[in-house]
């Protein structure tokens, strides 16, 4: 077992999945547009986002539904192989989501990975509407991410562990700032090549396991001094 302490953060959308499957659940059962556009022209908050696509699903519709429409998407081919390796070498890995639990947990039930912890929104089925809940947000965050990415990242790495997060949209932007290792592609790729960010592109899960081992392999994983006093300032602010 490797020596390095390491702890391990991924998205799930579009990086654990192959596809985005919240916005594809909204697109087959709901309402996709305005709200996306007007969410990418940041007239609206993501929170509002949520709250307004969740009214647009039909009279009647259940959680069911949704599972049903979860179980038919793939995840990548390579994750499983990446979870075995961060358990091998003891690296804490968790799953942190602006998505919802409800379609979230049973994929990784359905690929025997139900042990994995969670952070993400949640829909609350029990009123007359559709409800999204956000356990992990918070006031002074203003990321683009209604479950606090960043915040789900900060409070679970110890003082001495070098954070990995791998994310691929919107929602990952201020985890990344707060983390030490950055494995991005598309949107957050985009984003951290704008603002400089270091980072590895990827794929899939199969360049993030060769890439990861390579660097631990030649002690290239070290703590990213902008990330650590980024983490520094959000504890002042809670």
């Amino acid at each position: 077992m490797n020596t390095t302490k390491i702890r391990v953060f991924s998205d799930f959308d579009g990086t654990i999945t192959i596809k985005d499957l919240g916005d594809e659940i909204f697109r087959e059962f709901g309402k996709f547009e305005p709200y996306r556009t007007q969410l990418a022209a940041k007239e609206i908050d993501i929170k509002t986002y949520w709250k307004e696509l969740c009214k647009t699903f039909p009279k009647g519709f259940s959680e069911s539904s949704i599972i049903d429409y979860a179980l038919e998407t793939p995840i990548d081919a390579y994750f499983k192989s990446f979870v075995e390796y961060c358990s091998d070498n003891g690296y804490p890995l968790h799953v942190v989501s602006d998505g919802f639990g409800s379609y979230i947990h049973p994929i990784l039930e359905r690929e025997g990975l139900s042990h994995l912890p969670v952070n993400c929104n949640y829909l609350d089925f029990t009123g007359e509407t559709i409800q999204p809940v956000f356990p992990g947000a918070v006031e002074n965050c203003e990321c683009f991410c209604a479950s606090c990415k960043r915040n789900s990242v900060i409070n679970k790495a110890d003082e001495d562990e070098i954070i990995v997060f791998i994310g691929d949209g919107y929602s990952d932007y201020c985890a990344a700032e707060h983390a030490d290792i950055i494995f991005a592609k598309k949107h957050l790729a985009a984003y951290c090549n704008e603002h400089k960010l270091p980072h590895y592109p990827f794929q899939s899960f199969f360049d993030v396991k060769r890439l990861l081992q390579e660097a631990v392999s030649k002690g290239k994983l070290k703590k990213r001094n902008q990330a650590e006093m980024n983490r520094k300032r959000a504890f002042e602010y809670e």
